[in-house]
């Protein structure tokens, strides 16, 4: 009898895990800043979020990024806006060369257009158009109205735009898996108003959330692709905060015992320096420091990342024109007053227009003998007056207001009893100056 055939085992096909999903959506204040150039003209995203997105590929991890279509729109207005700022320097270049360049405004305009097409296409971000049939208008008015959040208080309605963004990171919220081990929905924005607004509409959800910034979104990131859990790094993130900085009065802090200040403004100067386009003087105010966010995990050490950002104020000089006093002086008309010599048959009266006494810059202390100290000293020949005139005075103007970013990288042990101590300074750099004018 020939052999029997034995059976075919069935082999069981293994499934790969399914990747995790984290969907961002950017609403427009931390897409892009103007910084010290035009750029703003050029660029649809800031550099840090160009390179957040080119190198976020991760084994376990799957990122999309979203612009909400409204948040697109919005940055190609600002981009036109600052494209037609070139109009008068692209016509004397004309007039310089006798030659028409072709570069009308409805060009320039639609040349934007197709950056923002070209750029979104580089970086794979998907545009999110909002279903206006699932939208409660009624609802939304009724929001307008009362100036309830994302609505701005103020006796002007401020906010549609807000709203819509608000409407349609929901909506992909809506359409996401449940689960937020499978998909996480996050909102990226800086606007505290709208912020609120949608934390208020996905509250109970586990599957979305909002965050403040490009930081803490690199630091959920950082925790969803790392070996350690969530809760554990959420345990750890208020000590890590006080460990490096509490407050002005903690000197035993890292921030103070590594003299962080210190070593920011002589690594820097440069960078502390640096002024906005069309600015000559620049002012450094307030440092801001932010809350620590994860960044790795090497054997005990826990690695963070903590923000310093400096405010900035930046402006021009302008030159005001002089002003003329009048002052009373006894002596006969047209008695000549000779400048540099002393005046003892002049006496400057007290009382003099609109001032108790501002002559005394050109005038010594002593009224009965007065030195004419400058060149501003005119006489009036047919009267009984001492004129003055200042010279052209100067005055500083503010037309920018930003923040200087820094980042620091830092480390510390972790303890079986989840502790943390043994902080140390890894490294300094600099993110990015973001300047804008003021309205």
């Amino acid at each position: 009898m020939p052999e029997e055939t034995p059976p075919v085992q069935q082999v069981r096909k293994r499934h790969r895990p399914r990747k995790s999903e984290l969907r961002v959506v950017f609403d427009t204040n931390p897409l892009y800043v103007s910084p010290t150039s035009l750029g703003s003209a050029s660029d649809l995203v800031r550099q840090e979020i160009v390179d957040l997105i080119t190198s976020a590929k991760y084994p376990d991890l799957d990122i999309l990024w979203y612009l909400p279509e409204v948040v697109r729109h919005e940055r190609q207005y600002q981009m036109q806006t600052e494209a037609l700022k070139l109009r008068s320097a692209i016509n004397k270049i004309e007039r310089l060369l006798g030659h028409n360049l072709a570069l009308t405004d409805p060009v320039l305009l639609g040349h934007v257009a197709t950056k923002i097409d070209d750029k979104e296409a580089e970086l794979g971000l998907r545009e999110l158009k909002l279903d206006d049939a699932k939208v409660d208008w009624k609802a939304m008015v009724h929001a307008a109205s009362y100036r309830l959040p994302p609505f701005s208080p103020g006796e002007k309605e401020k906010g549609f735009r807000d709203a819509i963004v608000a409407e349609t990171f929901l909506q992909l919220v809506a359409e996401s898996p449940k689960t937020a081990k499978l998909c996480r929905v996050i909102l990226v924005t800086s606007d505290e108003v709208l912020a609120t607004a949608v934390t208020k509409r996905i509250s109970g959800l586990s599957n979305a959330g909002v965050l403040s910034g490009t930081e803490d979104l690199k630091g959920l990131i950082n925790t969803l692709i790392s070996n350690v859990g969530e809760e554990f790094i959420a345990s750890l993130k208020p000590k890590a905060e006080k460990l490096f900085f509490s407050s002005e009065n903690d000197k035993e802090t890292l921030y103070f015992r590594e003299r962080l200040g210190e070593r920011i403004a002589e690594k820097f100067k440069a960078e502390l320096s640096a002024l906005p386009e069309s600015t000559t003087f620049r002012n450094n105010g307030t440092w801001l420091i932010s809350q620590p966010n994860f960044s790795h995990k090497d054997g005990k050490r826990i690695f963070w990342t903590s923000r310093i950002a400096i405010e900035v104020e930046a402006g021009s000089v302008k030159t005001e024109p002089q002003s003329t006093g009048v002052a009373n002086y006894l002596t006969a008309p047209g008695t000549p007053i000779v400048q540099g010599s002393l005046l003892e048959s002049v006496r400057v009266q007290p009382s003099i227009l609109g001032s108790p006494n501002p002559l005394t810059r050109f005038f010594g202390s002593d009224p009965s003998k007065p030195y004419v100290t400058g060149s501003n000293l005119l006489v009036n020949p047919y009267s009984s007056y001492l004129l003055f005139s200042d010279g052209p005075s100067e005055k500083k103007v503010v037309t920018h207001k930003g923040r200087d970013v820094y980042q620091v990288l830092w480390s510390a042990e972790v303890t079986l009893a989840k502790e943390l101590k043994k902080a140390i300074i890894e490294d300094i750099t600099h993110i990015d100056l973001n300047c804008q004018p003021v309205s």
